[in-house]
């Protein structure tokens, strides 16, 4: 148990890119976890491959956990070539949700053993579940347990964590949800929607914040150098 200072503003990882940053008041709270959910090919991989590099670019150390198929080409590029900032990224590809856990328990004693780490990313989050959703009696304890290891990183260690989430078709309403329901709604204090609106142009929308109004928005482009605020 620690004792809140109270005076101290509650501390942000931005991501560098402005308008992205301004509607986050900053970037990336810490201590919390943010969820950001889209559909395919919306931006999810290259926004967290963003804010990775901006972590590596102040000297920390960062966590990928990936079951995506991570880009080395695409972080290349948004690194601008920079291929020192690898040294300091330990990149996880998972197979399995047993896999997946294994790299979260991984990920918990090496952030508790070395105070050099200062953000853990899962891209996606919810990929082995959705693969596995046959087995529905095991999800629940499985995705709470995974989520209570994520949670006891990020407030223990007051760093953000940044996970992306898939959507589907509700099919009683019609609409796009992101996966996970009530358990991953639960545990995330942030969570962000990505949305395609053009080729190549998105907007990032907040749906849920514990400082900032839901709703607001900003747009940004996807280009061959990464997120930009314009064209």
């Amino acid at each position: 148990m620690k004792r809140v200072d109270l005076t101290q503003p509650e501390g942000h990882v931005p991501m560098g890119v402005g308008c992205i940053d301004s509607l986050l008041n900053g970037g990336l709270e810490r201590g919390v976890i943010t969820e950001i959910f889209g559909e395919g090919g919306s931006g999810k991989s290259n926004f967290a491959m963003h804010f990775a590099i901006s972590s590596l670019n102040s000297g920390k150390s960062v966590i990928y956990i990936d079951s995506e198929g991570f880009s080395v080409e695409r972080f290349m590029q948004i690194a601008g070539g920079n291929i020192d900032l690898t040294k300091k990224l330990f990149l996880y590809r998972v197979n399995s949700l047993e896999d997946q856990e294994l790299a979260l328990l991984k990920s918990q004693k090496m952030i508790d053993k070395e105070s050099d780490f200062d953000m853990l990313i899962i891209d996606s989050f919810t990929e082995h579940f959705r693969a596995e959703r046959d087995e529905k009696s095991n999800r629940p304890p499985s995705m709470q347990k995974q989520l209570s290891i994520i949670s006891s990183i990020s407030s223990e260690h007051d760093i953000p964590v940044l996970i992306t989430n898939q959507i589907y078709v509700d099919v009683e309403s019609g609409n796009f949800q992101a996966y996970g329901g009530y358990f991953l709604n639960h545990s995330v204090k942030t969570i962000l929607a990505l949305e395609k609106i053009d080729p190549g142009k998105r907007l990032l929308k907040i749906v849920k914040h514990r400082s900032i109004q839901e709703g607001i928005s900003c747009q940004f482009y996807l280009l061959n150098i990464g997120i930009a605020c314009n064209p």
